[in-house]
């Protein structure tokens, strides 16, 4: 049996485009779900929305507590902004910040957040973050743009009919 080259070209290209489709599908978080509260001491939930389903946690924080936001550098792209709650002894990541605005985004939560533990009363905060449309739009487009170019590859390597002659 003789393998020519367009099976060589299917058997390495769709593989790798169910496997970005798979990672579109099953690999983001949707959204994240802060919830943090002061009355005798605080307490935060923080959910994960991602195709798997919701999770959360809750937990309590030490007093004095704060909310940080932290940029991390990336080699390539955008720097990711992340805000994290920190008390004494602990620090838990909280939510990712993405987009043109996640740095004024990531700051306003963490006022807010910084409002409530400050205070000398109780009260409550509840904030959701939610990833731009467009970053979901821009992936499967490029998913799209690989079927393509999987379908472009197949159609390129079939074999040709020579017409005999006259």
């Amino acid at each position: 049996m003789r393998l020519n080259m367009r099976h060589v070209a299917l058997v390495l290209l769709l593989p790798l485009l169910v496997g970005a489709a798979a990672l579109a599908f099953w690999g983001p978080v949707r959204g994240y779900d802060v919830r943090c509260a002061k009355e005798a001491r605080i307490t935060c939930t923080l959910g994960r929305d991602t195709a798997s389903g919701v999770t959360s946690h809750a937990f309590a924080l030490a007093s004095p507590a704060r909310a940080d936001v932290r940029v991390q550098p990336v080699r390539r792209g955008t720097d990711r902004i992340l805000l994290y709650l920190v008390s004494a002894p602990h620090e838990v990541f909280a939510a990712e910040f993405e987009g043109s605005d996640a740095y004024a985004q990531a700051q306003a939560a963490a006022e807010q957040l910084n409002t409530l533990f400050a205070a000398g009363q109780p009260g409550a905060v509840h904030i959701e973050v939610k990833p731009p449309a467009y970053l979901q739009w821009m992936m499967w487009a490029g998913i799209a743009l690989l079927g393509l170019i999987t379908g472009a590859a197949h159609h390129a390597l079939r074999p040709r009919r020579v017409l005999p002659a006259t």
